[in-house]
């Protein structure tokens, strides 16, 4: 550190980070070596974001899950060695995300975020969250607005993913864009909206109803509570252009489990998304990402 408090790389370090320096600069490299994450979630995207952040040089990053590790984390979840014994995603995760880089203090919190929200999240630069219901990240939107601290909250359901940022602090908060739609018989939806919207805003229901995303296990019941969810939201909006649920017929059969493919492109956007905002080079136009599979391309929107 120096005497005005301001990181200074060590030689070490510069040698560590001499590509990216030559990419942004060391004053660049210098914004990253203090920044304190907090990534809530440690399933194959918390994997991808995490390593991601540790191998650009971040300060810290608090890997945090309470969640034990599951079958379904071998699908993309590449930190948690297959012969580990320790059961917390969070702690299994930690000793393979410190050797990516021992230059960043790497930790693991068991704690459920719904615990201390407001406590914890002060302590950091950058949230991301993932893996949360849909009260959680509009409680964490609110919360990070407050104590302006950037949040990303992200997703992936098998091919699909999306993620939503608040850098600015001037757009909509998550759950203005996302509502819980507890009472959707009373919701009318009066601007237009990308028809992937749709199909995100309906597995964010069902993971709100049902506490989990659609499972490969009961993938019939599952895409049929799904397309009853779609088509009820979908009625309710004004834009006549988005009201066939039909469209989304060639995605329900790749929602299921969290997806290498999928992680690695919205864990890559994130990251990136996250380290161009510390950056001062924000998408400070847009506050939301969808990843359409079927199209083979991600967008940004202002929703």
């Amino acid at each position: 550190m120096s005497n005005n408090g301001d990181v200074v790389l060590t030689i070490e370090e510069r040698k560590v980070y001499d590509r990216q320096i030559r990419l942004w600069g060391y004053d660049g490299q210098n914004k990253l070596r203090s920044l304190n994450v907090l990534l809530i979630g440690m399933q194959g995207l918390g994997a991808e974001i995490a390593k991601n952040l540790i191998l650009s040089g971040v300060n810290s990053i608090t890997l945090k899950d309470h969640t034990s590790v599951s079958i379904l984390d071998r699908c993309s979840q590449f930190l948690i060695p297959r012969d580990s014994e320790e059961r917390n995603r969070a702690k299994a995760s930690l000793n393979a995300a410190q050797k990516l880089n021992p230059n960043v203090k790497v930790k693991a919190d068991t704690t459920p975020i719904e615990e201390n929200v407001d406590s914890f999240i002060t302590l950091f630069d950058v949230v991301i969250a993932t893996e949360c219901s849909s009260s959680t990240y509009k409680r964490l939107s609110e919360v990070c607005r407050k104590a302006n601290v950037m949040i990303f909250i992200a997703d992936v359901y098998g091919l699909f993913g999306y993620f939503y940022q608040d850098v600015n602090f001037t757009h909509s908060l998550y759950g203005e864009v996302f509502p819980n739609n507890d009472q959707i018989d009373s919701i009318t939806v009066t601007k237009k909206l990308p028809q992937i919207y749709y199909l995100t805003s309906g597995l964010l229901k069902f993971k709100s109803d049902s506490n989990r995303k659609p499972n490969p296990d009961t993938s019939e019941e599952d895409i049929e509570e799904l397309k009853s969810i779609i088509h009820l939201q979908m009625n309710h909006s004004s834009d006549q252009e988005s009201t066939d649920v039909d469209i989304f017929e060639e995605y329900y059969g790749e929602l299921f489990c969290e997806l290498s493919p999928t992680t690695s492109i919205i864990g890559a956007m994130v990251s990136q998304t996250a380290i161009n905002t510390v950056m001062n080079k924000p998408v400070s136009n847009y506050n939301v990402f969808f990843y359409d599979h079927v199209k083979h391309e991600g967008t940004f929107y202002l929703l």
